[in-house]
């Protein structure tokens, strides 16, 4: 497994990139819709739900489409969703959805 790994360097640092890009445009695509996007190294963002709507309904109505955040019902996380960055294509999916929900 250590031989696989070392071997697969190359592989892996083009991931990181891709999901660093990937981050940069979802994270502004979500700003666009009347997020607020907290700063994030990972490969997940924080966001605030814009007020017109809910972080549980929203959630709830993304979940109704295939598409999955979490939503934590704790103090200071109930106006916030965490959201995974994924492909090009699943990050296409879920701005359109959002759209279409706000």
């Amino acid at each position: 497994l250590a031989t696989a790994a070392i071997e697969s360097v190359d592989y892996a640092r083009g991931t990181w990139q891709q999901v660093r890009q990937d981050r940069h445009r979802l994270a502004g695509e979500l700003t666009q819709l009347g997020f607020d996007v907290f700063p994030s190294q990972t490969n997940f963002l924080l966001c605030r739900v814009p007020a017109v709507l809910e972080a549980r309904i929203l959630s709830e109505a993304l979940r109704e489409s295939d598409i999955l955040v979490r939503y934590f019902n704790q103090h200071r996380l109930r106006d916030k969703l965490r959201i995974t960055v994924g492909s090009n294509a699943e990050n296409k999916t879920l701005i359109t959805k959002l759209r279409q929900l706000l």
